[in-house]
């Protein structure tokens, strides 16, 4: 498995992979990267994504949690693909935002995971992610579904953080 921060050579690949979030495209994603706001990190297995990750640089995209952990960079949008799942791929991404935001000089990640998202909270759980003092949230983001409706999902999330500052 290969991990590495999703180049702008991989636009085409990446735009039949990931489905970009309501009202945005692959290229602004990628623009948001060159701009330092984010990175994209896709793991590849022979030349072909398996999973993918987000990290926000400028900390929690929530309001109410910012306010609580201000500058802590958010995991967001892990995915794996479904056959690939419970091989190690999550983890690995997750990992390589760890070591990304140790070389930046960051003392901690975090990440929103939806109450109902069992597998991903026992993920993160058993990477060393817990409860933070930011309290739950309910996060409502805008999806368009194959017939071309737009649908409003609403989820219940908790916010996790892990310090940074032990090694692995």
């Amino acid at each position: 498995m290969d991990l590495r921060i999703a180049k702008t050579s991989d636009r085409e690949i990446l735009e039949e992979f990931i489905s970009p979030a309501y009202g945005r495209t692959i290229q602004d994603e990628l623009d948001d990267q060159l701009f330092g706001l984010q990175d994209l990190v896709i793991a590849w297995q022979s030349n072909t994504p398996r999973g993918y990750g987000f990290i926000h640089w400028p900390g929690p995209r929530e309001l109410s949690v910012a306010d609580r952990i201000p500058g802590c960079p958010e995991v967001f949008r892990m995915t794996v693909v479904p056959e690939y799942q419970s091989s190690g791929i999550g983890t690995g991404i997750i990992r390589f935002f760890e070591s990304l935001a140790r070389e930046k000089g960051y003392s901690s990640l975090g990440l929103a995971v939806a109450h109902e998202n069992i597998r991903a909270n026992k993920l993160y759980q058993r990477l060393g992610y817990a409860q933070t003092v930011a309290d739950d949230f309910v996060a409502s983001y805008q999806h368009e579904s194959q017939d071309g409706s737009v649908v409003t999902i609403t989820e219940k999330c908790s916010y996790l953080q892990k310090s940074l500052l032990m090694p692995n």
